[in-house]
């Protein structure tokens, strides 16, 4: 009865859902009739009877699929609580404290043999490139890395820095140990500025060569507290001489008058005779520890200075067991080196600075290149400096056909590959890099000064003493150059700026010799040889080819003089004002010259002129010379195009684009500081295509 009670229950709610269903048909929202049927929905069993997959669904639902929660009566069941007894000092534990101090050694020779160990204080951390010059800083911003930021401090210049101030503190604490010498027993022996102290004659641990140290015989205690038959007698032997001394003081006494001193005053009395032995031991006044140091110290500074930094490598000699001293090169050549170049290898081999003052063509740029390599190898960076961006420039391609992409060049027009362990830039860009605080700085480990000689210019020369000053000490420095003519004293100079040993390594004569000639009426004259002799024969021949032309051109000058009219027309004679005249022998005496060594064969040639506008005139009266074939005009032509895309429409119809395109047309280049940095790429690569004859 029970369960047809519940089944008519049943239908009859089912009933009444149904009606209310009937009802909301009528609605006209066909969303709110859905939200209806969903709430109106009743559990399965209410609305219709259960089937057996109904069944099948709610025991899987319920009894057979993992529950990924436990359920909440499980809670009491499974919580078990592990009692501990609380260690509160825990809390109050310290960790290791930082370390203040850390280790160093320093390694010797090719293959970094261990020499020694040292201990270094460790900095704080604080340090930053804004409060410390030191090398441990923490580094800058990313963006600084290169060139460095304008309120950051430099590091800290080679040779100037605490680390020689430590050797001075370290000189004057070994003065202090000599000067406050202990006994075994701690006990003072010797004070400031005495030269000897007491001497314990009961004491069985003196050290005897103390007292061969210093012969001059000790004070004892044993004398001064015991009195023996030899002080009596001292005492009997002045007062015998008492009276004899008092006579002495009488007659000394009207010299003493006028200042109130009293004949007793002056008697000697037998207690001050009695000290005055002792007081003669001792010195009056005991010099101050100051004074010593001082002294010492200035002593040190003499030898210092009398040090010699500069080493001249004797080239002659050569190096026979190169190949033991250097059995793994950095970079290997196909030819057998010089000897000046296997010294310059094997003392950078061993970390020490060079100076190659080497002959022009002689080989330098090998040094430069193996200081490259071995940064390479080292895994540092290497900077090679020049005096101007063409040669800059000229150096970068050079390099990166030796080295591929590993090679950055930074100057004022260009950045390219900063992060390369070979960067090539000028003086002015590592001054400013220096100034600045950069911390590429810190992963240099060659810098490499081409034409070094001009650190004797007027106006840049101040640039190359401010690098080398302000140069870091782990820098090795390699200076090139050809013109320095006291090598030695230069590298000295260097040397005690920085504290550094320096190589000077010098080649005696040129690979290529150098001869002068003179260029007179047509021909060329001989005036010194390869051995640098001044030729007169050749000065005598050149003088009389010059006079014979003069007297060539006399009669000329004189026919035209006689036209003139008065002393008016002497005075314009002499004038000189006729200007075009001077320009127009000048283009025949160029064409001549070219045309010249044309027919010698000694194409191409290099005009030197150390004015931008004289280097603009003198291409400008080669207007009527063509040393161009046409398979190399349009190869020009071409190259020339592919270079200017860069350019707008409008720049390409400058007239120094247009001018320089023309002379480069014809087998002129020109180049200068004034050149658009174009301009100058392009007459550069087009001379080494040798498509330029002058």
């Amino acid at each position: 009865m029970n369960s047809d009670s519940e089944f008519s229950k049943a239908q009859l709610l089912s009933s009444v859902f149904q009606l209310l269903k009937s009802k909301r048909k009528t609605s006209t929202s066909l969303d709110s009739d859905n939200t209806l049927d969903e709430l109106l929905e009743l559990p399965l069993g209410l609305s219709r009877p259960l089937t057996c997959e109904d069944v099948k669904l709610e025991v899987e639902e319920r009894y057979l699929k993992p529950l990924t929660t436990f359920p909440t009566s499980w809670l009491s069941k499974c919580q078990q609580y592990w009692g501990r007894e609380p260690n509160y000092m825990s809390l109050v534990s310290l960790g290791p404290s930082k370390p203040r101090i850390t280790i160093e050694v320093r390694r010797d020779g090719i293959d970094g043999e261990l020499v020694s160990y040292k201990e270094v204080a460790v900095l704080d951390e604080t340090l930053t490139a804004k409060n410390s010059t030191s090398l441990l800083r923490e580094p800058g911003a990313p963006k600084d890395f290169v060139k460095g930021g304008s309120n950051y401090i430099p590091f800290a210049p080679g040779g100037l820095e605490s680390e020689v101030l430590k050797n001075e503190i370290n000189e004057v604490a070994n003065d202090l140990e000599e000067l406050l010498k202990f006994d075994e027993d701690e006990i003072l022996t010797v004070p400031p500025g005495f030269e000897h102290g007491l001497i314990f004659e009961d004491d069985e641990t003196l050290n005897n060569d103390a007292v061969v140290k210093n012969p001059v015989t000790g004070l004892s205690i044993t004398d001064l507290l015991a009195h023996d038959e030899e002080d009596f007698k001292l005492l009997e032997q002045f007062k015998k001489e008492k009276i004899t001394q008092s006579k002495i003081m009488e007659e000394q006494e009207k010299d003493i008058e006028e200042v109130g001193v009293t004949k007793q005053e002056n008697l000697l009395s037998p207690s001050i005779a009695t000290v005055e032995p002792m007081d003669l031991l001792l010195p009056a006044q005991p010099p101050s520890i100051e004074s010593i140091s001082l002294i010492k110290k200035s002593g040190a500074n003499i030898a210092a200075k009398k040090r010699e930094w500069a080493h001249v490598v004797d080239v002659d000699i050569g190096l026979p067991n190169f190949k033991e001293l250097v059995p793994e090169m950095a970079i290997e050549y196909n030819f057998e080196l010089d000897h000046f170049q296997k010294q310059a290898v094997y003392h950078l081999e061993c970390g020490d600075s060079v100076f190659v003052a080497a002959h022009t063509s002689a080989g330098k740029t090998l040094v430069a290149e193996y200081a490259i390599a071995l940064a390479a190898k080292h895994m540092t960076k290497a900077i090679y400096t020049s005096p101007i961006k063409a040669l800059s420039n000229q150096k970068y391609r050079d390099f990166k056909g030796t080295f591929g992409d590993d090679v950055g060049i930074l100057t004022g027009d260009i950045q390219i590959r900063p992060e390369a362990s070979c960067l090539i830039m000028t003086t002015e860009i590592l001054r400013s890099m220096l100034y600045k605080g950069a911390d590429l700085i810190r992963d240099v480990e060659f810098v490499v000064f081409d034409e070094v000689h001009y650190v004797n210019d007027s106006e840049r020369g101040v640039v190359w003493e401010e690098v080398i000053i302000m140069l870091p000490a782990h820098v090795t420095i390699i200076l090139l150059s050809a013109t320095v003519p006291n090598t030695k004293e230069f590298a000295d100079w260097v040397g005690r700026t920085k504290k550094k040993d320096i190589y000077v390594i010098s080649t005696t004569k040129r690979p290529v010799p150098l001869e002068h000639y003179l260029y007179a009426n047509k021909e060329i004259y001989k005036i010194v040889n390869a051995d640098k002799k001044f030729l007169s024969v050749g000065w005598k021949q050149a003088n009389d080819a010059l006079s014979k032309k003069d007297k060539e051109v006399k009669p000329a000058n004189a026919r035209g003089g006689g036209r003139g009219r008065g002393g008016r027309g002497t005075v314009a004679h002499r004038g000189g004002g006729n200007f075009k005249p001077m320009v127009q022998q000048d283009k025949q005496l160029w064409s001549n010259i070219i045309s010249f060594l044309n027919k010698k064969k000694l194409l191409p040639v290099i005009i030197f002129t150390f004015s931008k506008k004289k280097c603009d005139e003198y291409a400008q009266r080669l207007t009527n010379i063509d040393m161009c074939a046409g398979k190399d005009k349009s190869k020009i032509h071409v190259f020339i195009e592919r270079s200017l895309k860069r350019l707008k429409d409008t720049d390409k119809l400058l007239p120094q684009v247009r001018r320089t395109c023309d002379l480069l047309n014809r087998g002129i280049a020109v180049h200068h500081g004034g050149l658009l940095p174009i301009l100058k790429e392009a007459s550069i690569k087009i001379t080494l295509f040798m498509y330029i004859s002058l």
